[in-house]
């Protein structure tokens, strides 16, 4: 009789620890690659994958293809042959873009979004939305990053300059100091270029179109785009 008890106690307490294990995996952080997605360290690759996965958190990322970042507060877009990581942690999440560009998604629940680029790097502080969601991008190319608003309200940024208040089709940009003793600059901007308004407002509303097909529990791969402003399509 005492056996036939313990039994069924180590059951149930299987059945919990298993149903909490699910929960966890539920909310996990995702990445569905349109293409192969390199794993690298140290500059050497020690890994790659095709199909969706659970995100190698912190690990060093390069997409050869489009990529989509799904946590549970935030949404990305990946351009192709962008190196990113992203590392979500309990206060923020952390995205270090090497070279690329990463359109993302953020709501009044999303944690600050921690920036970190080899020209610098910045916090996303509070938002004034206009919409349900503010959408912007996180450009590196050469020595220079951009860090932008395409549409749905105004976002502060936090930078070693100062904080700034990234309003729709603006911009702030960082250069890269000339020697290790001069800090990165961060200045903002004026208004986007007529093809960088095209390509930003068609990645504008790919990544609410995604969103909206990730938050329905959808899946799969999007489709291959290009950099330097294009437009990525929607997983």
């Amino acid at each position: 009789m005492f056996g036939k008890r313990k039994k069924t106690l180590t059951l149930k307490v299987f059945v919990v620890l298993l149903s909490l294990a699910m929960t966890t995996a539920a909310f996990s952080a995702r990445i569905t690659p349109s293409g192969k997605v390199v794993m690298m360290k140290d500059g050497n690759v020690i890994g790659e994958f095709s199909n969706e996965a659970p995100l190698p958190e912190g690990v060093l990322l390069k997409c050869e293809g489009q990529c989509s970042v799904k946590l549970d507060d935030v949404y990305m877009v990946v351009e192709q042959g962008t190196v990113f990581s992203v590392q979500p942690m309990a206060a923020s999440n952390e995205l270090f873009v090497q070279e690329g560009t990463v359109y993302y998604s953020l709501s009044e629940s999303s944690r600050p979004l921690h920036l970190k680029t080899p020209a610098g790097n910045a916090t996303t502080g509070d938002l004034s939305l206009s919409e349900n969601e503010l959408r912007g991008y996180v450009r590196v190319s050469e020595n220079k990053t951009e860090i932008g608003v395409i549409g749905g309200g105004t976002m502060m940024v936090e930078t070693a300059s100062g904080d700034l208040a990234v309003t729709p089709g603006k911009q702030i940009t960082f250069y890269a100091a000339a020697s290790s003793e001069a800090a990165p600059v961060a200045a903002e901007t004026g208004g986007m270029t007529r093809n960088q308004k095209i390509g930003l407002g068609v990645a504008a509303a790919a990544i609410v179109a995604a969103g909206a097909f990730a938050l329905a529990g959808g899946g799969g791969g999007s489709s291959s785009g290009g950099g330097g402003g294009g437009s990525p399509a929607a997983p």
